[in-house]
């Protein structure tokens, strides 16, 4: 657009906001309204109309702005630093993290299972005063409803409703026009919420959790791997008391006042107060308590010929927009009305979380009222709130036809008490919704289960399966699906996802016209093919016909922010898909989502180091440690075949030559950090292997010719043979000793991983501990010591008797066979003979009368045969059918475990023909592959068959999880 066509600004409809008597019902808003779709404002400029504030709520380029009305209004103090910080006012991945882990707990589960106790309250309330036909509403009624609804929720005792009720009315003049004279005491009230708050926490942490709000958000903060800090929960149950209380009150006070003038619409809700669902949308579209909500531009752009800058704040009028002739041709009020989402609940990514609490309690109150207190009218003076910003009645004397004292339940409150459907019994309310995963090491799987979860509170009714499990008959069948896939290898499909893959690469693939999807990809960018599995799964659906509702998230090692933030989208957009899936059985799929631990990479346990003994002896060039935990009383559990996640430190030599380079010492703090240098580099960031970006800043930085050219071009190989051997403090050497600052530097690097160790023991034999089997990484590169961070931090660094954090990592696609007296062939060389260990304990302690055969190697049998005497012992026992070793450095020839397949050909397959299950564990980038490559010869020869018809061999095998791999 060419600059004459532009707006001027100046020609803009100006309305004064600062004015404590501007009102956003004004005839003056309704004629700029006319005008133009905005206005100019002294707060910045208003939005007046119903598709511009539809669209501008939901906008990439704007951020939520309320953030700033404290700094609009030039006050600071107590309330505006919690404002700031609290999550109405966050952005992007922290407000996706606060959002998740404040979600559990507005539970609609919750909220239905209260609808009677919300009936109780209205009816006892009325009592008080039906009889004598006046009342002052808002203290008789909406101020004790909505408090005493918050302590219903919240779990607090009935009889601290004043003081709350009083904490919010205070701490609720910040939120309009006069803010800045109402300062002193807006801040005295928000003190002493957060003291209560801070009180009631440390109560809480001695009880019992129950199913209240609060145990809820304790609960789900417990379980996260991105969990509050102590001031983001007190923040955040400080957002519930005082949102929750002011909100309600003054929305209920408002329904009221539009009925007071609408008398009709009264006596209709009274006779049918199955309309109070559309009574409380119509009320919140003509007379909603939050009259407008605010955005801030975050970069420059043009609307609609209007030349929006950055940092301009924007005032979304809703209350304007929901009577906007141009959206509604009778704006009247009438709760029979077919109506547009109004936006008295916001909109986009900071819509109300608490929207279906407030929708249930004033459900209730509005049908018990209209039922019960017939033709109500204000009788006295009523004094309101500022008509902008949180309006509402500060007083509302009302008198009524006198009436008797006799309880009325709703039917929306007898519904909630009937007796719940059978589980998978369909009900009108649950949307279907499927969630496939594909996952090589349990943690696709897992953030599915998450992600049924969190669909389940929002009236979903998921059910979870691996990708390999559904036909694409049954595909095509579906309405909603939910993907979730990891990457192995090289880009290729994890083992679970392989069949459905090739199903769906098929010439006879069906049309998936008929199907909405929105996919998660999992990986590590430091990869090149990051996330390459899900990229091709969801490009292949769209060339099927498939429709793409929310567009594919790539999640790297740290993922929680961006996963859960997609997991609020794909929802969202899930909920607006219509009909139901086709009958068609789908077999196997569990309705219900696996429990997750109470421990988690958040809340690890810290665990005992028991045992930390060598494994490898006495020459060997390697050095492999057998290490054990002390469960103690932690309630931890795992199962063979799991996953433990150790969660290491860097080692201090290398901690302290990078604050050396910086000429920076410990304690010295990091903008942007809550934590010292020390404590970030030692327990919080990446300090071996850098990020993209960090390498990218030394190519530039440094001039160096090769890494330059490297990146120029694009070659991820030459980089990788680049970087191998080579760590951050290498790349710190390379640019001049200023170049880098240190806040730029810290800001350029990863956060720690935890590192995820196979368990090599059952908890049946070993109730109480977790044994582990771990090689130690050493090696000389460049003229320095290299060493891995958490193999070399449990071998040296952690002495028996000290505590090391930790957390279970199920991998329910890795188990020992439910038929024990399936055959079962395990090949793990190295360190990978791990949960072969566990696995051979586990059938010991069934009793399983299955056949077992391990395949084993390393360099020297004398110095590397791993857990000898305990496998010698197995097969003397009768346990261990047959062993089979591969030490490759004890012959001239190398020899290594496919090697040994291929001797014993004829024996392996015939084991797979009599419904052996087949395991591979260990490098995925050499010995998967090899032993792969070795399987699909030994079946096509001794199958008598081709190479395609030895892989489809091994296809069925994975589909009928009895080729299962824990590759890494």
């Amino acid at each position: 657009m060419i600059a004459d066509e532009l707006i001027d600004i100046g020609s803009l409809p100006f309305l004064d906001m600062s004015d404590p008597n501007f009102s956003i019902r004004s005839q003056q808003v309704d004629d700029a309204r006319e005008q133009n779709w905005c206005a100019r404002t002294n707060y910045g400029l208003a939005v007046l109309r119903y598709d511009e504030v539809h669209k501008l709520m939901r906008d990439a380029r704007l951020r939520q702005g309320s953030y700033a009305w404290p700094k609009l209004n030039g006050v600071s103090g107590h309330f505006a630093g919690w404002w700031e910080r609290m999550l109405l006012s966050q952005e992007g991945p922290n407000h996706a993290r606060l959002r998740r882990l404040a979600n559990p707990a507005f539970s609609p589960k919750l909220v239905i299972s209260l609808r009677p106790e919300f009936a109780k309250l209205a009816n006892e309330l009325i009592d008080n005063f039906i009889e004598k036909g006046s009342c002052e509403f808002m203290a008789d009624f909406a101020e004790p409803y909505a408090t005493r609804v918050i302590c219903m929720l919240l779990g607090l005792p009935h009889e601290k409703w004043r003081e709350l009720a009083d904490l919010a009315a205070d701490m609720g003049l910040a939120l309009g026009v006069t803010f800045k004279q109402d300062l002193e005491t807006v801040d005295a009230a928000t003190v002493k919420l957060f003291d209560y708050v801070m009180t009631l926490v440390d109560e809480l942490r001695q009880q019992e959790l129950g199913e209240d709000f609060l145990s809820m958000l304790v609960k789900t903060n417990l379980q996260s791997d991105e969990a509050l800090s102590e001031r983001e929960l007190y923040d955040l149950i400080m957002l519930a008391i005082f949102g929750g209380i002011d909100t309600t009150r003054n929305q209920i006070g408002l329904a009221m006042e539009v009925f007071m003038r609408n008398p009709g619409q009264w006596t209709l809700l009274g006779d049918k107060p199955e309309l109070g669902k559309s009574a409380v949308e119509e009320v919140m579209r003509i007379r909603p308590t939050i009259t407008w909500v605010t955005r801030e531009a975050v970069e420059d752009f043009v609307y609609q010929g209007l030349e929006i800058k950055r940092g301009t704040t924007i005032h979304l009028f809703g209350q304007s927009a929901a009577s906007d002739p141009r959206a509604y041709a009778d704006p009247s009020f009438d709760i029979t009305a077919e109506r547009k989402p109004h936006f008295g609940f916001g909109g986009g990514a900071h819509f109300c979380l608490g929207h279906f609490i407030a929708r249930g309690d004033m459900t209730e109150a509005l049908a018990i009222l209209a039922h019960r207190v017939r033709n109500p009218r204000i009788e006295g003076e009523a004094r309101f709130l500022p008509d902008s910003g949180n309006t509402g009645p500060i007083v509302l004397p009302i008198a009524f036809d006198r009436g008797e004292r006799k309880t009325f339940i709703p039917p929306s409150a007898e519904e909630a008490v009937r007796p719940a459907a059978a589980p998978g019994a369909e009900t009108d309310q649950a949307l279907s919704l499927t969630i496939l995963y594909g996952t090589q090491t349990g943690n696709a799987e897992q953030m599915a289960s998450d992600i049924a979860g969190i669909a389940r509170s929002r009236g979903f009714q998921p059910r979870v399966a691996p990708l390999d499990s559904i036909e694409m008959d049954e595909l095509a069948g579906l309405k909603r699906l939910l993907i979730v896939t990891s990457t192995y290898g090289q880009g290729e499909m994890p083992d679970t996802a392989r069949g459905f893959w090739d199903a769906l690469c098929g010439e006879d693939a069906l049309d998936l016209g008929g199907l909405s999807y929105s996919l998660m990809a999992m990986g590590d960018s430091g990869y090149e093919t990051f996330c390459a599995a899900g990229r091709d799964i969801d490009e292949r659906l769209q060339a099927l016909g498939a429709r793409s509702i929310e567009p594919r998230v790539d999640c790297d090692t740290n993922y929680a922010a961006t996963a859960f933030a997609w997991v609020d989208r794909a929802l969202a957009a899930a909920s607006g898909v219509e009909g139901e899936d086709a009958e068609i059985a789908l077999g196997g799929m569990p309705s219900e989502s696996a429990v997750r631990s109470r421990w988690s990479r958040r809340n690890p346990y810290a665990s005992r180091m028991a045992v930390n003994r060598r494994l490898s002896r006495e020459g060997s060039a390697k050095d492999t440690r057998h290490i054990e935990f002390d469960l103690g009383d932690s309630g931890l559990t795992y199962e063979a075949g799991d996953c433990i996640g150790v969660i290491p430190q860097n080692d201090k030599g290398l901690v302290d030559a990078m604050m050396s380079h910086f000429g920076a010492c410990a304690h010295v703090s990091v903008a942007g950090y809550d934590k010292p240098l020390g404590a970030l580099l030692t327990e919080t960031l990446e300090i071996s292997t850098p990020s993209r970006d960090l390498v990218g800043e030394v190519a530039r930085l440094s001039g160096d010719a090769e890494l330059k050219h490297i990146l120029d071009n694009g070659d991820r190989q030459s980089l990788d043979a680049w970087l191998w051997g080579r760590d951050i403090l290498d790349l710190l050497g390379m640019m001049p000793k200023d170049a880098m600052g240190l806040s730029d530097f810290v800001g350029l690097l990863k956060p720690l991983q935890h590192r995820a160790y196979s368990i090599a023991s059952s908890p049946k034999e070993h109730p109480g501990s977790i044994h582990l089997t771990v090689g130690t990484i050493r090696y000389r590169s460049h003229g320095r010591m290299r060493q891995g961070v958490a193999s070399t931090y449990l071998a040296d660094r952690v002495a028996e008797g000290a505590t090391v954090p930790i957390f279970p990592s199920p991998n329910r696609a890795f188990r020992v066979p439910e038929d024990d007296d399936a055959p079962m062939i395990m090949i793990g060389p190295g360190t990978g003979v791990a949960p072969f260990r566990a696995f051979l304990q586990e059938r010991r302690a069934r009793g399983a009368g299955g056949r077992n055969w391990l395949f084993f190697g390393d360099q020297h049998r004398s110095r590397d045969f791993l857990y000898e005497d305990e496998f010698v012992a197995m097969q003397a026992g009768g346990l261990l059918n047959r062993l089979d070793l591969a030490f490759s450095r004890d012959q001239a020839e190398k020899v290594y475990v496919q090697h040994r397949m291929r001797e014993n050909a004829r024996e392996l397959f015939a084991w797979l023909e009599e419904g052996a299950h087949l395991y591979v564990c260990g490098d995925a980038t050499h010995m998967a592959a090899d032993v792969e490559q070795a399987l699909v010869e030994i079946v096509a020869a001794e199958g008598g068959m081709s190479a395609d018809g030895a892989e489809a061999y091994l296809e069925r095998l994975r589909k009928e999880k009895r080729y299962l791999r824990d590759i890494y």
